[in-house]
């Protein structure tokens, strides 16, 4: 094997981030409350990796392997992920877990805050979309041994638990509702409004922009290719190559934004 080809691998891999959470064998009830978190025991554990692109379903025979990649990453994200998923997974390694890198989302959400959210509610305001049960259910699904839903269930969590950090990454804040409104919570991992700066560029350049947008009541989640007429505030109006129409799209559920080129009617002077 190529030495370079191993060690830019390996230098791949050390600069992971991963995302993280996992489901129990027990309930808080079966263990005397939540002061009990270490002997909940793990049922599995998902993880998606940025470097390797790849979700991943961790079953107990192996953690000694999910340990490696623990022990390796460059930063691990999670929600609630320090006070409960940490203290129920410690009990099977021999190093200390709370030495490693770490985000827990919720534990900016309370600092911004200064209460705490659960991460349905958090994904719903800031996603429009939330998770697909409860602990509950994932308990009932280890307890039938119905293994392939118990990981689709977890694996789920940890895309919700991806997306939010990556919607705070790239706009700088998330959302939450309090007394039937929607309220912006700032975080302190975002690139400070990088989406709200790449919309306006584009459209003082006149480019076509390529935007992965988020689904609302009536549309899931699509790309769309668009040119940009005109900004005011948190809405932008543009023509939707897709709809072959002008449409209104809102600027805090655009997740992502490539710019393609010029509009092909640019006015490139002035008159």
């Amino acid at each position: 094997m190529n030495p370079l080809l191993t060690l830019s691998a390996s230098k791949k891999t050390m600069d992971d981030k991963l995302v993280l959470d996992l489901e129990t064998k027990k309930s808080f009830d079966d263990v005397g409350g939540h002061q009990n978190c270490h002997l909940l025991e793990v049922s599995v554990c998902g993880i998606y990796s940025y470097s390797r692109n790849q979700f991943r379903a961790f079953r107990e025979e192996e953690f000694k392997e999910m340990g490696e990649w623990l022990k390796a990453a460059s930063l691990i994200i999670g929600f609630n992920s320090k006070s409960f998923d940490f203290a129920v997974l410690q009990p099977y390694y021999k190093f200390n877990l709370s030495k490693l890198p770490h985000l827990d989302i919720l534990e900016e959400v309370n600092l911004a805050l200064g209460h705490r959210l659960k991460l349905e509610s958090l994904a719903q305001s800031t996603l429009g979309e939330g998770k697909s049960g409860s602990g509950l259910d994932a308990l009932k699904y280890y307890r039938d041994k119905d293994w392939d839903t118990l990981i689709k269930y977890c694996l789920d969590d940890v895309r919700i638990t991806r997306d939010v950090y990556e919607y705070g990454k790239k706009h700088g804040h998330l959302w939450y509702e309090s007394q039937g409104r929607r309220l912006p919570i700032p975080i302190r991992w975002g690139n400070g409004n990088d989406v709200s700066k790449q919309i306006s560029e584009a459209f003082r350049n006149g480019q076509q922009v390529e935007i992965e947008y988020l689904k609302t009541e009536v549309e899931e989640r699509s790309v769309r290719k668009i040119d940009i007429k005109s900004i005011k505030g948190n809405q932008l109006q543009a023509y939707c190559h897709l709809k072959q129409a002008i449409r209104i799209f809102n600027i805090d559920k655009i997740i992502e934004v490539k710019i393609l080129g010029q509009q092909e009617h640019w006015q490139t002077k002035l008159f």
